[in-house]
């Protein structure tokens, strides 16, 4: 029985790859580090807060990062693209009698400021600083289905990426990707509920 809806947000609820690039960027003129190319950060795109640090940020902590983030991007939230149909289908999931979470490997702070911009509900939000291990391990998606109150099997996992992929797997959570190449595939975020009925 599906209980539960764990969402990535970049990529899936939202399109954020121009407001990242331009935050992390920010963040690395403010620190006094190289400017991040285009090309470097299409190669990144979607990794944790701790792989930045370790790559682009390296005199600093993943906590004084992190913090930087989270007011840079505020500044970018002009740059953040809502999917049309993400209010729809957060509210059909709902009407099915499903719970829904946001699992990101941004910090669930930031992630809670992007959804309430966009007036986005879900009913939790574990970011990649809320777990020992940001994905693609499994921690924020075991403790997502914690916070819900719903064993793994009894939820299903909506990304774009292979760390989502890798971690829904991990955790043994079923995995839906959205223009993602794998066994269960959507083209638009709008499909979901219809492929739901069937699981």
């Amino acid at each position: 029985m599906l209980r539960a809806v764990l969402f990535d947000m970049d990529g899936v609820l939202v399109d954020s790859y121009d407001a990242w690039f331009h935050t992390m960027n920010a963040v690395a003129s403010d620190f006094g580090y190289p400017a991040i190319s285009a090309e470097t950060f299409a190669g990144c795109w979607g990794q944790g807060v701790e792989e930045d640090v370790r790559r682009f940020y390296w005199n600093h902590t993943v906590q004084e990062i992190e913090r930087a983030f989270d007011e840079a991007h505020l500044r970018q939230l002009e740059h953040v693209r809502f999917d049309p149909d993400a209010s729809g289908v957060l509210e059909g999931v709902a009407r099915v009698g499903a719970k829904r979470a946001l699992v990101t490997n941004a910090s669930s702070a930031m992630a809670r400021r992007v959804m309430e911009h966009g007036g986005l509900v879900l009913d939790a939000v574990v970011g990649g600083t809320d777990v020992p291990r940001a994905k693609p391990a499994p921690d924020m998606m075991l403790r997502a289905c914690e916070l819900l109150g719903v064993a793994p099997r009894e939820a299903v996992v909506v990304g774009d990426t292979a760390y989502d992929r890798d971690a829904a797997g991990a955790a043994g959570i079923p995995f839906v990707g959205l223009r993602f190449a794998c066994e269960r595939r959507l083209e638009r975020l709008a499909d979901l509920l219809d492929l739901l009925e069937g699981l």
